[in-house]
């Protein structure tokens, strides 16, 4: 029954955050997503070559 009412909390918290997200950036929102979106794929790349280049020298 407890993970029930953790799941309801869970889904009330993240529900205020979505809401304030759009309501306080509205169009801008998806400006934010897209340059978060664009920065984790960047981090991402250079943690993938820095992985294959040490692969590279074993």
């Amino acid at each position: 029954m407890t993970h029930g009412f953790q799941l309801l909390g869970a889904a009330f918290v993240l529900a205020i955050i979505a809401w304030a997200f759009w309501h306080f950036l509205g169009n801008d929102g998806f400006g934010v997503l897209s340059t978060i979106a664009l920065l984790v794929l960047v981090i991402d790349n250079i943690r993938l070559r820095r992985k294959l280049k040490s692969e590279q020298k074993s």
